[in-house]
């Protein structure tokens, strides 16, 4: 007997925001992943930013030209003090990238001609203090480098869900200050595997 097996995991047809690093001084940068299978025109795109609390969007950044699939775009401090290994992974400076633990950084794109959020790290609102907690961690976004897990298939403009209580059902992993070790890349597990195996009638 022929028995077929399928394993289906969702697929990525999205951009979302796959690392966040607010690092000492102004060594801060956010990055953008693309899964999706195809190359993607930028230009549908804006990056949103509330500082302190407020009202989306008070700060935005047009985007341009085109994400290669598999690849990520950088955006990072424009200052003169940012650490090498940034700028060298870097593709876009933005003087908005000066981000500090309670200012929250979207991706939104066009859709039927309106710009949509489509995922955030923090949110809008009220003034979380410091920084929000994430995976448990207090101040998570705070002094502190946010990788996206690589199950993780989409974008999530709910904080509450994206940022979780602990390190299980988190969509994020939170690393010390400073780590830079994934910068410039991201792993995502998407994939449909189909299996055919034979068994005894």
């Amino acid at each position: 007997v022929l028995t077929l097996s399928i394993n289906l995991n969702a697929q990525i047809t999205e951009l979302f925001i796959s690392e966040y690093s607010e690092g000492s001084g102004e060594n801060k940068y956010f990055e953008i992943y693309n899964g999706t299978g195809s190359d993607v025109n930028l230009s549908d795109y804006e990056v949103w930013k509330v500082s302190n609390g407020g009202s989306w969007p008070e700060n935005t950044l047009t985007l341009s030209g085109t994400l290669t699939d598999g690849d990520v775009y950088v955006i990072y401090s424009n200052s003169s003090t940012v650490d090498a290994a940034i700028v060298a992974e870097g593709d876009l400076t933005w003087t908005q990238a000066n981000f500090n633990g309670d200012d929250a950084i979207g991706l939104a794109k066009s859709i039927s001609g309106t710009m949509t959020l489509i995922d955030a790290v923090g949110t809008d609102g009220a003034d979380p203090g410091s920084g929000w907690e994430v995976a448990g961690t207090t101040n998570g976004t705070k002094e502190h480098t946010l990788v996206r897990k690589s199950s993780v298939t989409s974008g999530n403009t709910n904080w509450t869900t994206s940022a979780g209580t602990d390190p299980s059902d988190s969509e994020w992993i939170v690393h010390p200050q400073n780590t830079w070790t994934f910068l410039g890349f991201h792993t995502a597990v998407s994939y449909t595997h189909l299996r055919a195996h034979e068994t005894e009638a």
